[in-house]
Formats: structure tokens, C-alpha cells, sequence
């Protein structure tokens, strides 16, 4: 062993082949590098023997750097720091005795550092750019998948939104429906059939007159309810149901209760209902009921707001 060690070219590990991918200038530093560790004097781990065959190991060791770091560096794989272009230079200067021994200065040696620093390889370069966009195109899928989420979390909120809704809706309509057809569509064929009492014609049919008042009474009270517990859906829901099933009558009697009690918006709205879903024939018998009860400037909104429609 210690006979093929002795034959061995001293510092061999310094020539080393240059990384393949290695520009010119990283090559040039590489080369100027290995140079520079060929001045190294190592000695023994008891510091007694200069060793004339050291090691790359060693060598490492001795330039307080790891040996896959200096193999890198040798070959132009890596560019050091220039820290460790100084420690190595310094280091090399010390064991040779002095600049002019080495053949280069650090001067010269940074400029080298500098130079292959600033050399980007082909494959680099392609690395570098095929890993930007891979971030860009990870940030772009990253942010449509916060997009998508968002959306769909607003989505379904929406939906719940308009399921309770809907619930409260349906109960609402169950609650009301009786009270608002208490109409003629739900009364009895013998009711229909009935005779009118012979009254005058201005003053209506004093049967369907009670009738028609307690029924735009029920729809007031709730109506009001509905309003003072600051549910506005809710009693559009009821004049909407109302306006389907009511008669003239009930509807005049209705809005007089309603403007009699303070509550012009709920007059308001079920007046631009009435005119809006009614046919033409009904909204004239109420406009006529309504001039009859006095109540002259909602029987002219209903009449406009009916001449108005499409």
C-alpha cells in the first residue's frame, strides 16, 4: 500500500475533468483553483510529517471545506463565495510562503469569481426559466382555486339564504291562505245564489259588506303585524296572496282600513299590486269602490298605475 501510495502523482485529485455543462469562465476559475491547492502544504494529524500524497479528504479538511463542495469547485460545477475564494487563497498563500509563489494574485482570482458569477449556462438558464414558470403557473392555480372556493362558498350561502327563505315563505303562504280567499271563490254555492237584500246599490249588499270588512280587517291586522316585526317579504307575500283571491270590494275596504290606520306604504303597495296582476275589469270596479269610499287619490294611482302596464 504504502509503495503504490509513493508512486502516486502528488496532488492528483486537483486535475480533475470539468463539469460538462460548465462555461468558459467557471472553467477558467476552476482551473486557476486547482492550480492554487497544489501549493497546500498538509502535514499529519500530529503535525510532525508534511504529507507529499495528501488526500482530497484532507485536503478539505485542511481548507475548512467539505470535499463535495471542493470537488464542485475544481470542476466549475460551482462558483464559491468569495469568502471561500479568499479562506482557500490565503490559506495557500500562507503554505507556499507567499504570493509570488502561487503565480496569481486573489486580485486576479475574485475577477475570475466575478466573471463566471456573472455566466449563466444553457441548462441554468432553461432550469431557471422552466422553474419560473412553474411558479407563475402554481400561483395562477393557486388563486383561481381561491377564486373557485370563494365562489362556491358564496354560492352555497345563497342557497341556504333562499331555502329559508323559501321555508318562511311557505309557512306564511298556509298561514294566510284562509283569510286571504275568504273571497267568493271559497264561498258556498248557496252564498253565491243568495238574494241581495234590497238596499240601495250605493251601499252594497250589506252581507257581502260584513263579509268584505272582516276579512280586509284579518289582512290589516296581520299585514300590520307583519310590518311592526320588520318582516317586508313577508308582507308582500300576504298583499300578493291578497290581491289574487279579494274582490273589489274587499280590496277598497282594504286600502281605506290601511290609510284609516297610518299605514300608507302597505296602501302604497297594494294599490301598484293590484293594478299590476288584476285584469282591467277589476281594477275599474275598484277604482270605482274607492271613489265611493272617498278615497279619490288611490282610485286615481290604480287607475294610472293599470293605464301604465305593458
Amino acid at each position: 500500500m504504502a509503495a503504490r501510495s509513493s508512486s502516486r502523482q502528488p496532488f492528483a485529485w486537483t486535475r480533475k475533468d470539468f463539469y460538462n455543462e460548465a462555461s468558459p469562465g467557471r472553467r477558467q476559475l476552476a482551473e486557476a483553483l486547482q492550480r492554487v491547492c497544489r501549493h497546500l502544504i498538509i502535514k499529519s494529524p500530529d503535525g510532525s510529517t508534511v504529507l507529499t500524497h495528501p488526500t482530497q479528504a484532507q485536503a478539505a479538511k485542511h481548507l475548512y471545506v467539505g470535499e463535495t463542495s471542493l470537488t464542485r469547485y475544481l470542476t466549475g460545477q460551482y462558483v464559491p463565495s468569495r469568502e471561500t475564494i479568499t479562506s482557500i487563497y490565503e490559506t495557500a498563500c500562507r503554505d507556499a510562503g507567499g504570493e509570488q509563489s502561487l503565480g496569481v494574485t486573489k486580485e486576479y482570482l475574485l475577477e475570475l469569481r466575478a466573471c463566471a458569477e456573472q455566466e449563466r449556462c444553457g441548462s441554468c438558464a432553461r432550469h431557471r426559466e422552466e422553474a419560473r414558470a412553474a411558479r407563475q403557473e402554481r400561483a395562477a392555480v393557486l388563486e383561481d382555486q381561491k377564486r373557485l372556493t370563494d365562489k362556491a362558498e358564496n354560492l352555497a350561502a345563497e342557497f341556504r339564504e333562499l331555502r329559508r327563505r323559501y321555508s318562511l315563505l311557505k309557512q306564511e303562504t298556509l298561514r294566510i291562505r284562509p283569510a286571504a280567499e275568504a273571497g267568493p271563490r271559497n264561498r258556498q254555492p248557496e252564498e253565491l245564489a243568495a238574494t241581495p237584500l234590497p238596499v240601495p246599490s250605493r251601499n252594497g249588499d250589506r252581507q257581502r259588506s260584513m263579509k268584505d270588512v272582516s276579512a280586509a280587517q284579518r289582512i290589516r291586522r296581520r299585514a300590520e303585524e307583519l310590518a311592526g316585526g320588520g318582516q317586508p317579504d313577508r308582507v308582500l307575500a300576504l298583499l300578493r296572496h291578497t290581491v289574487e283571491a279579494c274582490t273589489s270590494q274587499e280590496m277598497a275596504l282594504l286600502v281605506a282600513l290601511l290609510r284609516s290606520r297610518g299605514q300608507d306604504e302597505l296602501a302604497g303597495n297594494f294599490v301598484h299590486i293590484y293594478a299590476r296582476d288584476r285584469s282591467y275589469r277589476d281594477v275599474l270596479r275598484a277604482a270605482l269602490v274607492l271613489h265611493e269610499q272617498d278615497v279619490v287619490a288611490d282610485a286615481e294611482a290604480l287607475l294610472r298605475a293599470a293605464a301604465a302596464r305593458p
